[in-house]
C-alpha cells in the first residue's frame, strides 16, 4: 500500500534530481561538476545582469534597481539552495531515508495507522502538486509574456517592438540588441536561464511540505499507539510494553523534528529576507507603472503564495504537536488504574507540551502570524522606498 519516497513523490524526486540536490554520496563530485558547468553556461547572462544592476545603482534609477534586484533575489536563492543542499546532502538524505522507511514500515501496521498515513500522504501530495505548478508558472510567465507581446505586435503593428524575457541593456550590443540574430540569441539564452531555475524550487520547496507533513504522521502515530495501548491490552505487562514503544516512537519523532529544523533553518531564514524584499520591490514596480502589467502582478501574487504555503505547512505541524497533548490525555487511562502506566503518560504529556515550531535562527518563527507580519512589513518597506 505504501512505497518509498521516490516512488510516492515522483515529481519532487525528479525535480531534486534534475536540480542536482537529490542526496547521493556516490555522485557528489559529478553533481558539483554539473553545477559548475551550469554556472559557466549562464555566465554571459549573469555578466549582463550584474552590469545592468551596477549601472542602475550609479544612476540611482530606482525603477530599474527594483526590477533587476527582484529577479536577482530569485537567482541568489537558487544558488544558495543548490550549494547548501550539495554541501549538506547527508542531513537531507537522513530526512529522506526516515520518510521512506516509515512509509514502508506502515505496511505492517494496524489499519488505524494506515489510515493516518494515507490521510497525510494525500496532504503532502497537495503540497507537492502546488510546488510543481507554482515555480513553473512564475518562471515561464516571463518568456510567455514576451512571446505573446511579440506575436501580437508582429500581427498588428507596422514596426513591431521587440520584447525580451527580462529587459536589459546588453553591454557592447545595446545599439543592435533588437536586431537579428542578436535578439534571438539573447531571447534563447534568457529562456535557458529560466528553465535552469525551475527544478530547484519544485524540489526543495516540495520536500519541505512533504517532510513537515510526515512529522505530523509521526506524532499521530504516537497518539494512536497510546489509545490502542489502553483500549486493546488486557494485562499490565502488555500495557507497559505498548507505552514504552510509544515513548520510543515519540523520541524518534522529536529527533526527526530536530533534524528537520536544523536542515531547513538557513533556508527558512533566507526566504524570509528575500521574499519580503522581493514583495516590496514588486509593489514598488506596480505603483510606478502607468498601465496594468500582468507580469509584475503575477510575480507579486506568486511571492505571497510562496510565503503563505511555507507558513501554513509549518503552522499545521505546530497545531498537530499541540493536539497531541489532548490526544494523550483523552486516552482511557482512568479505566485501568495502573499507576506506572499513568506516570508514563504524565511524562509524555509534559514532553508533548513543548511547542514544535520551525523558524530561522531565532529571528523568525513560521506560522500564520508571521505571514500577516510579512505582508505588513513589506507594505511598510514599500511606503518607505516610495516616499519623496
Amino acid at each position: 500500500m505504501f512505497k518509498s519516497f521516490d516512488q510516492t513523490f515522483k515529481f519532487c524526486t525528479l525535480a531534486m534530481a534534475i536540480a542536482l540536490i537529490y542526496p547521493n554520496k556516490n555522485n557528489i563530485k559529478k553533481r558539483l561538476l554539473c553545477f559548475g558547468l551550469l554556472i559557466i553556461s549562464n555566465l554571459i547572462q549573469l555578466y549582463w545582469f550584474i552590469v545592468n544592476i551596477f549601472e542602475s545603482l550609479i544612476r540611482l534609477d530606482m525603477a530599474n534597481i527594483t526590477r533587476h534586484i527582484t529577479v536577482a533575489i530569485i537567482v541568489i536563492l537558487f544558488l544558495f539552495k543548490t550549494v547548501y543542499c550539495i554541501c549538506y546532502g547527508e542531513k537531507l538524505g537522513n530526512l529522506l531515508n526516515t520518510i521512506s522507511n516509515d512509509m514502508i514500515e506502515a505496511n505492517d501496521k494496524e489499519e488505524d495507522f494506515k489510515n493516518v498515513m494515507e490521510k497525510y500522504i494525500k496532504k503532502a501530495k497537495i503540497g507537492e502538486i502546488v510546488w510543481t505548478i507554482l515555480p513553473g508558472f512564475l518562471a515561464m510567465q516571463y518568456p510567455l509574456f514576451a512571446a505573446i507581446c511579440l506575436i501580437y505586435d508582429n500581427i498588428t503593428a507596422d514596426y513591431p517592438q521587440r520584447y525580451m524575457v527580462h529587459e536589459v541593456e546588453v553591454p557592447h550590443l545595446s545599439n543592435v540588441q533588437d536586431d537579428t540574430p542578436y535578439f534571438e540569441f539573447i531571447f534563447v539564452m534568457s529562456l535557458y536561464t529560466v528553465m535552469c531555475l525551475i527544478p530547484n524550487f519544485i524540489g526543495l520547496e516540495g520536500f519541505f511540505c512533504i517532510s513537515t507533513t510526515h512529522m505530523c504522521v509521526k506524532l499521530k502515530y504516537v497518539s494512536c499507539t497510546i489509545q490502542k495501548a489502553f483500549n486493546d491490552t488486557t494485562t499490565s505487562f502488555e500495557l507497559h510494553n505498548k507505552i514504552r514503544d510509544a515513548i520510543k516512537r515519540h523520541q524518534e519523532a522529536l529527533q526527526f523534528y530536530e533534524d528537520l529544523q536544523n536542515f531547513f533553518e538557513p533556508w527558512l531564514f533566507a526566504i524570509f529576507i528575500m521574499t519580503s524584499t522581493c514583495l516590496s520591490f514588486n509593489l514598488y514596480q506596480i505603483s510606478t507603472l502607468t498601465s496594468f502589467d500582468p507580469k509584475y502582478v503575477t510575480f507579486c501574487i506568486t511571492i505571497v503564495m510562496h510565503t503563505y504555503i511555507t507558513c501554513i505547512f509549518s503552522s499545521n505541524l505546530t497545531q498537530c504537536a499541540e493536539e497531541m497533548t489532548m490526544d494523550l490525555y483523552n486516552a482511557p487511562w482512568e479505566n485501568r488504574s495502573d499507576v506506572i502506566a499513568t506516570k508514563y503518560l504524565i511524562f509524555m504529556i509534559a514532553k508533548a507540551q513543548h511547542s514544535l515550531q520551525l523558524g530561522g535562527y531565532g529571528v523568525v518563527v513560521y506560522n500564520m502570524e508571521l505571514f500577516v507580519s510579512i505582508m505588513k512589513t513589506s507594505y511598510s518597506f514599500y511606503t518607505l522606498i516610495t516616499s519623496k
